[in-house]
């Protein structure tokens, strides 16, 4: 096997190690990259450029990284504008809930007051029909005389 193999062989076994998150020598969070797959494949910089396939394997796979957490970063806003409506509809349903108590206590309040109107009205008007029965009788009296 030539000397170009091996290398390529160390440079794919280095990015399989990486993307199954098992790397050997950098670090596990460390971000796929041309320098990083050097680095764990033990090459020297700019060794991976001579094998433009891999190069391009390591873009793709940094470009999908890339959108997924785009993605990520879409969903987080799109959780983070649904927690701010969720927090004001709460908000507003507690301001309607005290709006509706002070508004029940304002109904049974005019409901009571219009039993005590309507109560003083049945008194007058059993008045108004008590004068009005005396006047007829008044009358019928003065008629008799």
């Amino acid at each position: 096997m030539s000397k170009s193999n091996i290398t390529k062989v160390k440079i794919e076994e280095a990015l399989n190690r990486i993307l199954q998150g098992h790397p050997r020598i950098i670090h596990s969070s460390q971000k796929l990259s041309v320098k990083a797959v050097e680095e764990e494949a033990g090459l020297g910089s700019g060794s991976v450029y001579y094998y433009p396939e891999l190069v391009s394997i390591i873009k793709a796979h940094t470009l999908k990284t890339q959108k997924k957490s785009q993605n990520n970063s879409l969903y987080e806003e799109k959780i983070s504008s649904l927690q701010k409506k969720l927090k004001n509809e709460k908000r507003l349903k507690e301001k309607y809930r005290l709006e509706i108590i002070e508004l029940k206590s304002q109904l049974s309040s005019m409901a009571s007051q219009h039993n005590q109107l309507a109560l003083i009205i049945q008194q007058y008007q059993f008045k108004i029909n008590e004068l009005e029965n005396l006047d007829k009788v008044h009358r019928i009296e003065n008629k008799d005389r």
